[in-house]
This record gives C-alpha cells, sequence and structure tokens, in this order.
C-alpha cells in the first residue's frame, strides 16, 4: 500500500471511530434517560400521593392563618369604630349622624362661595375721556 492509501485509510478509521463514539455516547445516554424513566414511572404514585398530603396540611395551615388574621381584622375594625364614637362624643357630636355631616358641609360650602365672591376685586369705574375732563 502507497503511503497516500495508508494516510487515507487511517483518517477514515479515525473518522469511523469518531462516529462510532458519537453513536455510543448517544445509546449510552438513551439507556440512562430510560432507567430515568421506568424508575420515575415506578415512583409517581408514591409521589403524587406524598405530595397530595403535603398539600392539604399547607391547606389547612393557610386556612388557620387566613381566620386568625380575619378574626383579628373584626377585633381591630369594632374598636376602631368604638374610638370614632368615644372621639365623637368628647367633641360633642355624639347624636351627629353622616346626614347631619353633609348637610353641614354643604353649608358650609355655600359659606366659602359668598366669601369667595365678596372678596372677589369689583370692575373700576370707566376712565372719562379727555374731551370730558377738560369740559367740566
Amino acid at each position: 500500500m502507497s503511503k497516500e492509501k495508508a494516510n487515507l485509510k487511517e483518517v477514515g478509521d479515525v473518522a469511523k471511530n469518531i462516529w462510532l463514539a458519537g453513536l455510543g455516547a448517544y445509546g449510552r445516554a438513551f439507556d440512562e434517560a430510560q432507567e430515568r424513566y421506568e424508575q420515575a414511572s415506578k415512583e409517581t404514585p408514591r409521589l403524587f400521593t406524598e405530595l397530595v398530603e403535603k398539600g392539604k396540611n399547607l391547606e389547612s395551615q393557610a386556612r388557620a392563618t387566613i381566620d386568625d388574621v380575619a378574626a383579628k381584622g373584626k377585633g381591630t375594625a369594632t374598636s376602631l369604630e368604638e374610638r370614632i364614637n368615644k372621639m365623637r362624643a368628647n367633641l360633642g357630636f355624639g347624636g351627629v349622624s353622616a346626614d347631619d355631616f353633609e348637610r353641614l358641609e354643604k353649608k358650609v360650602d355655600a359659606l366659602t362661595k359668598k366669601v369667595n365672591a365678596m372678596g372677589a376685586p369689583k370692575k373700576a369705574p370707566a376712565k372719562r375721556s379727555a374731551s370730558k375732563t377738560s369740559a367740566a
């Protein structure tokens, strides 16, 4: 065999070995993936059951927390309402209703408009023309 043919054969062998190594890597990865898939398929029911139980526990904890927060919120709202009523009574507004406040607000608005109108600058009297002033 000539040197060129020997080199060509060697290059061909290297290329073939690279190709075979790639196929071997693919085969190995496929086998490992297949094993993991089979293992996961066997564990899926157990894993699913564990996740359902964990979810139930978390749900009950969340509901308990929500109920606690809601109860505290109601107590806070009640005490806030009591404080407002106490403050109204101390200021002499014990029997004042929301309608009373609305009527007062309308009166204050009307008075504000009148005061603003009183403070508005009045039109200055028109200046007399020069011919009228000299005649007088």
